[in-house]
């Protein structure tokens, strides 16, 4: 694993505990959205993040950190829209997410020839979270999901 890729994958496991806090938090005193949101932690903020970490070519220090600050706050932007009720608060995050998501395309366009079957894997990482940004928008009502 990369050097720029450490930061990120730290942080994908960092959302993987904080989902399994909510989930045990919501367990003893359900919220509203809580399933979701533990859920979403796990998911989105932890496995596709460590996922598109660790599968990546290395990478500028630059693109990095660019990829680090929006797509987690993105997903602060979306969890905080959703619970809050702001649809426009989860467009921005989705908006981010989907930034931070074109950084991880470039990041696979960069990979050696010889390892085809990375890009192919990142690029099919890369449009599943994609849709699953625009049909988790619409879900919340937001644009660009409610568009559709």
């Amino acid at each position: 694993m990369s050097a720029e890729a450490r930061p990120l994958v730290a942080v994908g496991w960092s959302m993987i505990v904080a989902g399994g806090c909510v989930a045990a938090i919501n367990s003893a005193t359900p919220f509203a959205h809580g399933s979701w949101v533990a859920a979403y932690l796990v998911l989105v903020g932890g496995v596709a993040q460590v996922g598109l970490a660790s599968g990546r070519p290395p990478s500028s220090p630059r693109l990095s950190r660019a990829e680090l600050a929006l797509w987690n706050g993105g997903n602060a932007g979306v969890v905080a829209g959703v619970l809050a009720g702001l649809p426009g608060l989860v467009s921005l995050g989705s908006l981010a997410l989907l930034i931070g998501l074109l950084g991880f395309a470039l990041d696979a366009r960069r990979a050696s020839p010889h390892r085809r079957g990375l890009k192919l894997l990142l690029d099919a990482g890369v449009v599943a979270l994609a849709s699953s940004v625009v049909v988790g928008s619409a879900l919340a009502g937001a644009p660009p999901g409610s568009w559709i």
